[in-house]
């Protein structure tokens, strides 16, 4: 059963949202089965047994008509709900340093300072119930008689960042309860307002004792502060930010095997329906580019789940029933588990067809006619698109699969591959939600292919592996941070006898295979036999190592960031002079560290310009303002050089993907962007052919000897109109790959 919505708001990914869905019922299920064995004395049910009182006392403070008595009614709310999931009010004055609050309760540690402060959010007589909300009303002054609220300009989103989390000494957790909501936000967390947020008329009126124990679970004194041990809410934080993990390492064994399938499907047409005459022998060109059109297909495809599954970046029209119904991957992601009964459903080509039509709708745009800003009108279609006109989507990427039908029963398999979670044990196979990868864990996904190749096999070809106990390699993108894990042998826990398919593999012609022991050449008892002709995808012997392509674990990458961003961002640097630095990646791969510095600098920017101009974001637009920022840094401050022309293309995508928000332009990288060697530098200097003639340049002979001369510099001609292209803006800009 997955996580139920109804009720309670997971504001700004306070957890991740997939994380939720499919994995923490599991988590909670030994506080579950404790609160079974308590029965009505548990937390869970005694929410329950206070649902009628509840909505009787709110009915009561809504109609109520002076502010005395609505923040009456309020306690009376807090003490039951409050003390039903373990807290215990005492009204103080919490003294700080920008002054002081009325609040309900506050829980210090042992040196004396605030963990928890839990307030009071009074509906006042004069605010609208339609608009009323915990965080837009004004806190209760300090030091009154009678209660009293805070001035107009202070509601709790402000009193939150100015007061409570600004003092010198902050509390960790702010609990704010309302009439219709109680909030838990986290000091860390709100920086980018994030909250977990309970309705409570929804959670008390549906009464269902599934949402009651997550409300028992993520809201209750014990798992915010418990008396001894971890956290629940911390320990719920770790696994959250593992299962993303988890996720995206299925998806980079998914991405391996679905661009096997395609590769395959694809040889099997040019052989068999376009009878053409190919593959009679090794051809290592055809095989590169075959290997490098699937594996963009595959990364087009990926962009596009993320994409539709984020409907709040404005771009992709998922909420449009003709874009929906019609065109895009969620309506071939419920196709996944049709079956297809029938040889002409089986080799038909819709899954194809549609994927070639939605390719040329992102190249092109829809309308294709766009105004000057890039977006075409709906013009009665229902939906627009902006044409998305980076390498990737360029449809001369795609000659050989362009030329080809992939029938159903193979794209079925891909997407299916791409949709589902592998599950195991420890966590069970659910849909994959791309919304809450983020573009780190995406961008994970992306790197760990760039240094596979694919070839064809000449002929039959048994895989290998080290006998056990053996050394072997194996990947260690996030070894510290994925679900999976190894052990010394280099298997993963995927299988016992299992070897990893993103190691290093190792194949040997079947008129060897009788030299190796069955330890070496059985795979769960049986032998790997690829059959000549059969199109491999994998990461032959050391080509990772010789590649130098590693995954920076997200963790690394921000801290890295962090710390030298810190020397340029001093406590005295005005906001506007963040938006003035210049950042440089030489190996960019994915833009993984590019992104980290996007993000951190428009955090650092808003927050000092909240600071400069003494006012605060709302919280429903802070989101929207924060990629507004990054955008402009994307767009503008940006630069880095891949030796990948892949993972040039992929750092394109990954940029536009981490900055977009509804209404932005579709920026376009070519000046910002390169594909080349950041070691050799932008000169072009040359030896002369006499210096590197066999038997001219010897010793000692200054003049002819390379080893002692130094190479000429050559300049650069300077470009024609001619050798300029139009990048989508409308700007003239040289061509980075001519």
């Amino acid at each position: 059963m997955s996580f139920p919505l109804t009720g309670i708001d997971n504001a700004n990914d306070f957890y991740s949202q997939h994380y939720l869905d499919e994995v923490l019922e599991n988590d909670l299920k030994d506080l579950y089965a404790r609160w079974s064995e308590e029965g009505s004395a548990a937390t869970p049910a005694r929410l329950r047994q206070m649902a009628g009182d509840y909505l009787k006392s709110r009915d009561r403070l809504i109609k109520a008509r002076t502010l005395e008595d609505r923040v009456a009614l309020l306690h009376d709310i807090a003490e039951r709900l409050l003390g039903v999931l373990g807290y215990r009010l005492q009204a103080e004055s919490l003294e700080l340093e920008e002054g002081a609050l009325q609040v309900a309760a506050c829980y210090r540690g042992s040196d004396g300072h605030p963990l928890l402060v839990i307030a009071l959010a009074p509906f006042a007589p004069d605010e609208d119930a339609e608009e009323w909300t915990a965080l837009g009303s004004r806190p209760l002054q300090a030091g009154h008689g009678e209660p009293a609220l805070m001035s107009d300009d202070v509601d709790w989103e402000t009193a939150a960042t100015k007061l409570v989390f600004a003092d010198a000494h902050p509390p960790r957790w702010l609990l704010l309860l309302g009439h219709d909501e109680l909030l838990v936000i986290e000091r860390a967390k709100w920086s980018r307002k994030a909250l977990l947020r309970f309705d409570l008329p929804e959670i008390f009126g549906l009464r269902d004792d599934t949402l009651f124990r997550a409300t028992a679970a993520l809201a209750s004194f014990e798992s915010i502060l418990p008396v001894e041990g971890t956290a629940l809410l911390d320990t719920l934080d770790g696994h959250s930010h593992k299962h993303a993990y988890g996720v995206s390492t299925d998806l980079k064994y998914a991405l391996r095997e679905a661009i096997e399938l395609i590769g395959n499907e694809a040889i099997r047409h040019k052989r068999l329906i376009a009878k053409e005459k190919v593959f009679d022998r090794n051809d290592l060109d055809l095989a590169a580019q075959l290997s490098e059109e699937c594996l963009v297909f595959m990364y087009r495809l990926l962009f596009l789940f993320y994409l539709e599954a984020r409907p709040e970046l404005g771009y992709a029209p998922i909420q449009a029933a003709a874009y929906l119904k019609g065109y895009s991957l969620e309506h071939l992601r419920d196709l996944e588990n049709v079956a297809l009964q029938t040889p002409e459903a089986e080799d038909g080509t819709y899954i194809h067809d549609s994927i070639r039509i939605l390719f040329d709708l992102l190249w092109n745009g829809f309308p294709a006619q766009t105004d000057s800003l890039g977006f075409a009108g709906a013009l009665g279609n229902g939906f627009r698109l902006a044409p998305l006109q980076g390498h990737l989507f360029d449809p001369a990427r795609l000659k050989i699969l362009n030329s080809v039908k992939l029938r159903n029963r193979v794209m079925q398999q891909v997407i299916r591959l791409l949709s589902l979670s592998k599950g195991d044990q420890r966590r069970r196979a659910g849909r994959i939600s791309y919304a809450q990868l983020g573009i780190n864990q995406l961008g994970a996904v992306y790197e760990a292919l760039l240094s596979f190749r694919g070839f064809f096999a000449e002929e039959d070809l048994y895989e290998v592996k080290p006998a056990k106990g053996a050394a072997a390699s194996t990947p260690d993108d996030e070894a510290d941070e994925d679900d999976e894990g190894s052990d010394d042998s280099g298997r993963t826990r995927r299988g016992r006898d299992e070897i990893d398919p993103l190691a290093p593999a190792w194949f040997v012609p079947a008129s060897r295979i009788k030299d190796y022991s069955n330890a070496e050449k059985l795979f769960d008892g049986e032998p790997r036999l690829h059959p000549r002709g059969k199109f491999i995808y994998r990461l032959a012997g050391r080509e990772r190592e010789k590649s130098a392509s590693y995954y920076t674990p997200e963790v690394l990458t921000r801290c890295l960031v962090k710390y030298a961003l810190k020397e340029l961002l001093k406590g005295d640097t005005p906001a506007d002079d963040i938006l003035k630095l210049t950042v440089c990646e030489p190996a960019m791969g994915s833009a993984a560290f590019l992104n980290e510095a996007i993000d951190q600098l428009a955090e650092a920017y808003l927050q000092r310009k909240q600071q400069e101009l003494g006012q605060t974001i709302d919280h429903d637009r802070y989101s929207f303002e924060k990629q507004r920022v990054k955008m402009y840094i994307a767009d503008t401050n940006v630069f880095g050089v891949d030796l990948n022309p892949i993972a040039t293309n992929l750092a394109e995508v990954s940029l536009w993907l981490n900055a977009i928000f509804e209404g932005a332009h579709v920026p376009w990288f070519g000046l910002q962007l390169f594909n080349g060697n950041s070691l050799v530098g932008c000169r072009r200097d040359a030896f002369s052919t006499a210096q590197l003639t066999p038997g001219r340049g010897e010793a000692g002979n200054a003049e002819l000897d390379w080893r002692a001369a130094v190479p000429q510099r050559i300049a650069f001609e300077p470009l024609s109109p001619a050798d300029a292209v139009p990048s989508p803006s409308g700007r003239r800009c040289p061509d980075r790959d001519g």
